[in-house]
């Protein structure tokens, strides 16, 4: 287990592959929110690292990552990314980030645009309704969870902890309901300086068509990727066609 130690004491795990050859760039993958590395993205891991130096990092209080704040903020959860970056002396990187993963990545573009070549959004939902985060808070409670979605929540607390997921899945609710007030402005997507690949399943549950076709329209080098017979959890998503995108896409 390897940490960065945030200025609030934070440790924010991450996991590295692939580099032993330095001469490759670096892709950093993020999971999404209530994801952990553990499980996310893992079948990419093995072909993308012939590829790549990968960067894999659990989000602030997911995985093994620590969370002394008592609530998630989306910026401090930039920070850490930077702040792990910074620590490891990447200076340039590709990222790829599912669901609320891509929606950190491009903060990260927007707050250093010369650090980050591309940036793969994979069924990351942009546009933060009061109705669609009042329907998430509906959704993201641990008790109704463990009642009417055991399975899912057996995942949360392989991934989590038993002590942690509940908390978790409170602060999550707390964090998209933020998101409708502080999140990124849709004018503020004209300044996005990198490639944005915008990557939506033909079934997402969560981010619908026309929701993904906009957010692609408003970057200014925005492309739109559609996955077929995909739903929302990362789980569902084929190497077939995403990899072969993901190793055409991110390169310099």
């Amino acid at each position: 287990m390897t940490t960065w130690t945030a200025p609030d004491g934070s440790e924010i795990n991450f996991e590295q592959y692939g580099t032993s050859d330095s001469t490759k760039p670096y892709l950093l993958l993020l999971p999404g929110l209530l994801g952990a590395i553990s499980s996310q993205w893992r079948p990419f891991l093995k072909p993308l690292a012939e590829h790549y130096q990968l960067l894999l990092v659990d989000l602030r209080g997911h995985g093994r990552s620590k969370n002394n704040a008592s609530t998630l903020n989306i910026t401090q959860m930039a920070d850490d990314l930077l702040g792990v970056l910074d620590s490891l002396n990447i200076a340039r990187l590709h990222i790829a980030g599912y669901s609320m993963g891509g929606y950190l990545g491009l903060m990260l573009a927007m707050r250093q645009p010369r650090r980050v070549a591309t940036l793969l959004m994979h069924g990351t939902k942009f546009f933060w309704t009061t109705e669609a985060a009042a329907k998430m808070q509906q959704q993201l409670n641990p008790d109704t969870m463990a009642e009417k979605v055991p399975t899912y929540a057996d995942q949360l607390v392989k991934d989590h902890g038993i002590r942690q997921w509940r908390t978790l899945v409170r602060q999550a609710a707390a964090l998209t309901a933020e998101l409708v007030e502080n999140g990124i402005a849709e004018r503020q997507l004209k300044n996005v300086q990198v490639p944005v690949l915008v990557s939506v399943g033909d079934r997402d549950e969560l981010v619908l068509l026309p929701e993904a076709f906009r957010l692609s329209r408003a970057l200014p080098q925005g492309q739109l990727l559609v996955l077929p017979n995909t739903r929302h959890p990362l789980q569902t998503v084929q190497l077939v066609p995403l990899l072969a995108m993901m190793q055409t896409f991110h390169t310099e």
